[in-house]
Parts: C-alpha cells; structure tokens; sequence
C-alpha cells in the first residue's frame, strides 16, 4: 500500500523531528525542511505530497509565503495545517478565516495524527 506523502516545514529541529517521527508511526511518509525555500524545492520533486504542515514564523519567508505559493502552483491541490507557537487568538483566527486548518505549538502528537486524519478526509 502506498504512504501518504507529507511535508513538515519548520525552523525547529526538534519539532521537525517529533512530528516526522509521529506521522511515520501513523503510516505516512514525512519529508521535512527548515525554511521556505527548502520546502519548495521539495514539494517541486515530490508532486504527490498530499499535506504540508508548516510552521507559521520562520526566518525570511513565513508558512503562509509558503502556503500562497504552493497553492497557486499546485492549483489549489494541497491540503495545509499552519502551526505556531507564538499565536495570539488574532493570528490564529486570521488563519482559520483564510481557510487553513491551525495547530498550536508545542505540538500534542495525538492531536496532530487525529487532525491530519481529518484534513486528509476533508
């Protein structure tokens, strides 16, 4: 059976270890990156990612840059989850209205799986 492919993109190496380690227990295949940049080169090669979970604050260009990007390049194919630790009830309902789903950090793995699960039906 083939894994669902995820890119996981934060500047923080413990959250990009944490959460790739969960989502490979759960059965699905995690690539991660630490900026923007990365990520897009990755996403670049893989067109069968289904999700990206990325985190909203990163240096040089933010989660969102990323989401912007990637959804107009994929056509609106991807599903996304905006994480952040700094998130006032005004980011995180800024995201939500943009119609992204929003995590807060640091990050409850079971919660991660179960809203990834949910994303991924949707």
């Amino acid at each position: 059976m083939k894994r669902i492919k995820m890119l996981i993109v934060d500047d923080e190496p413990l959250i990009l270890e944490e959460a790739s380690e969960a989502l490979e227990f759960e059965g699905y295949d995690p690539l991660t990156a630490s900026n923007v940049r990365d990520a897009l080169k990755i996403a670049h090669g893989n067109p069968d990612i289904t999700l990206i979970l990325t985190d909203l604050k990163m240096p040089g260009q933010s989660g969102l840059d990323l989401v912007e990007i990637l959804k107009h390049e994929f056509n609106n194919k991807l599903r996304f989850i905006v994480m952040s630790g700094h998130g006032s009830s005004d980011v995180e309902n800024s995201v939500i209205e943009q119609g992204f789903t929003f995590i807060r950090k640091p990050l409850d793995v079971d919660e991660l799986t179960e809203i990834i699960k949910l994303r991924l039906k949707n």
